[in-house]
């Protein structure tokens, strides 16, 4: 298995490839790479180059591609994460998780019950954080793109950039009160892609409550927004765990998984 590296794609110049910064000291110093031999490089558009390195310098090295592909580690549709903000480092493995099993967009917002309190300087730290940890999972389950971490937004916020896109947007809340009704994901999936006529659905927004789950006044305000609430079953999810299940049980049911 090759390293893989991220570039911009301004990094790539017909069949010269550069390599910097951060992914720079990846290659020479934890790596130890050398001339010769051969990488994988992404250039965050859904790419990939296999390429043999010409040279290591301490500023720079270079890369001449052998061969380009389309990546077959991105899935066809593009999920968003719309995640209540948790308490702890909890974010930092719905990020993993969910950059693994295929989420493209994360964004954290703050809801009627969420505890944690950021300053500013304090959430542009964390989202700094959170993009490392997406670019790591991104690499290590051999993705192409880089999913984005947004800056958190308040929940009002957050359903008007949805409502910026609705028409084209399939949006999902799962909402425990409504276990049992028989108003599930499958169902929900499914009567959305017998409406389709579009070429199936392509973007997806999921949204996941904080510890405590979101508020009814919330979901009310979802739904006028557009958004479908689903059960996922009899049994309550974490918030750590919600998001990653519910996109794996959206790509299987719409045949990105399994």
């Amino acid at each position: 298995m090759t390293a893989r590296f991220f570039v911009e794609p301004e990094q790539i110049a017909g069949e010269l490839v550069t390599i910097q910064g951060a992914e720079l000291a990846h290659l020479a110093k934890v790596l130890r790479l050398q001339a010769g031999d051969v990488v994988t490089i992404c250039d965050g558009t859904g790419m990939e180059y296999q390429a043999v390195l010409e040279e290591v310098l301490p500023d720079v090295a270079a890369a001449r591609i052998q061969e380009r592909i389309t990546s077959p580690g991105e899935p066809r549709i593009k999920i968003t994460l719309v995640q209540g903000l948790p308490k702890a480092d909890k974010m930092d493995m719905i990020i993993q998780k969910g950059t693994e099993v295929g989420i493209s967009e994360f964004i954290p917002v703050i809801t009627e019950r969420t505890i944690v309190q950021l300053t500013a300087g304090k959430a542009e730290r964390r989202v700094e954080r959170w993009q490392r940890i997406a670019q790591e999972a991104a690499k290590q389950c051999r993705r192409a793109v880089i999913p984005k971490v947004h800056y958190p937004l308040q929940w009002r916020e957050c359903i008007d950039e949805y409502l910026k896109d609705s028409d084209e947007l399939l949006g999902l809340i799962p909402w425990e009160e409504i276990a049992g009704t028989g108003i599930g994901l499958r169902e929900v999936l499914t009567s959305a892609l017998s409406r389709d006529d579009a070429g199936g659905i392509k973007d997806v927004w999921l949204f996941i409550g904080p510890e405590g789950g979101f508020s009814e006044g919330e979901v009310q305000q979802a739904a006028t927004a557009g958004v479908s609430a689903v059960s996922l079953g009899p049994r309550i999810l974490r918030t750590e765990t919600a998001g990653p299940i519910t996109a794996a049980l959206v790509l299987y049911q719409l045949g990105e998984l399994g």
